[in-house]
């Protein structure tokens, strides 16, 4: 029990330095999401929703996971 509420603290700390880190705004995961559903909804016929998963990095840059499953991959004319 004590391991899991150390893990859990230390994942609340990560994701409180990232939100620092970056400065966004509450809402800034929603948004994002949202946007990013948009957006592949124009290429693939989607079947889950999108996760985000941002990680600061040793460095301090992030990973950025973005996950989704689809049914299928759109098709679209490209003008020539």
């Amino acid at each position: 029990m004590k391991n899991t509420t150390a893990r859990e603290a230390t994942a609340r700390l990560q994701s409180m330095l990232v939100r620092d880190k970056v400065q966004a705004p509450d809402g800034f995961s929603d948004v994002l999401r949202a946007d990013l559903l948009r957006l592949l909804n124009d290429y693939f016929e989607l079947s889950d929703s999108v996760s985000v998963d941002i990680k600061l990095t040793e460095v301090s840059d992030f990973d950025v996971c973005i996950t989704t499953k689809a049914h299928r991959i759109k098709s679209f004319h490209c003008a020539k």
